[in-house]
């Protein structure tokens, strides 16, 4: 009876349940007696794992530590993120950066030295010519200007004046000619032509109006249309103002006819008779100019030389074809 007693008063053990894999002990350790064996496993170079060949879930460093691929593998793809972060982050950077343009290499100006040379010689030695060759003895021979008719248009001839013995000794012209005409309004125009077979016998306008004490106060190319030629005709309009201090203005038109057509400038005309003369052409030329005294009114006296110098061309086209071709 005391034997049940103690029994019944000794408390009956609460039986302890089944450790599970996932329980540990509190430093984290499975216990001693409860820790299941290493499961045998092939090696990563093949076989069955002895005991010193890690599982297949490990490798081995080369100091021969131990390592987990899960962590192996984990740190590689951080370094493989770290690495594309970085080269994203640089790609931005090279792309937000500004590229400045190099600076264009300085012009080797030496290369062009002798080009240059030649071309200023070849310069140096036209204007030579133009100026020193030997003046051909003028031309007596096939002059033609006497048959400019006295009537142009509404222009009607008022005198004949001759040029100055000073001036032909310089020009030494094949021949020229030099008249007043006078339209039923009473204004008067100059026409003068000299024809000359060298380039001495052409001055600059400039220099022999300035010679005169007239001053150019407007010089510009104008187009005059000449019934009678196919494509109109280029020439120079001026505006004269007399150095006398008179007050006196007057307006012109020039032209130079060649061998190779029709020039508005000086030099052009002298390079077109000389090379017309080197090729064994006949060189003669001339050189037409138109004036008349101005009126006040420049629009007015602008169109009124114009229609002189258009109605004496006209009609020399069919007398002198020569000058007006």
């Amino acid at each position: 009876m005391e034997e049940m007693k103690t029994r019944a008063e000794s408390p009956e053990p609460t039986p302890k349940e089944p450790i599970g894999e996932a329980e540990v002990m509190g430093n984290g350790e499975l216990p001693e007696d409860l820790t299941p064996p290493a499961p045998p496993s092939a090696s990563r170079e093949g076989g069955v794992d002895t005991g010193d060949t890690p599982s297949p879930f490990t490798e081995r460093g080369q100091g021969g530590e131990v390592h987990s691929l899960y962590l192996v593998e984990k740190e590689q793809g951080v370094r493989a993120t770290d690495d594309h972060s970085a080269n994203g982050t640089t790609a931005q950077t090279t792309e937000s950066e500004v590229i400045e343009p190099r600076p264009a290499p300085l012009m080797d100006w030496k290369r062009f030295g002798p080009p240059i040379t030649i071309l200023g010689v070849l310069t140096i030695a036209l204007l030579l010519a133009i100026q020193f060759m030997p003046r051909g003895v003028p031309k007596a021979e096939g002059q033609t200007l006497n048959k400019v008719p006295t009537v142009l248009g509404d222009w009607n001839l008022l005198q004949e004046y001759s040029v100055g013995e000073a001036a032909l000794r310089e020009l030494q012209p094949d021949e020229y000619l030099a008249r007043i005409y006078v339209n039923p309004q009473g204004e008067q125009a100059d026409l003068s032509i000299i024809a000359g077979s060298h380039t001495g016998a052409f001055h600059s306008p400039q220099v022999c109006f300035r010679v005169q004490n007239w001053e150019f106060a407007d010089n510009r190319e104008i187009t005059l249309n000449v019934p009678g030629l196919n494509e109109p005709l280029k020439a120079r309009y001026v505006e004269l103002v007399s150095l006398r201090g008179d007050n006196q203005r007057a307006v012109g038109i020039y032209f130079y006819s060649t061998p190779f057509g029709y020039r508005s400038d000086t030099s052009s005309a002298r390079i077109y008779l000389l090379a017309a003369r080197l090729a064994g052409m006949n060189s003669r030329s001339y050189f037409v100019r138109f004036l008349k005294p101005a009126s006040g009114n420049p629009e007015r006296d602008e169109e009124s030389i114009k229609q002189f110098a258009e109605s004496a061309l006209a009609e020399m086209v069919k007398t002198n074809p020569e000058v007006v071709r």
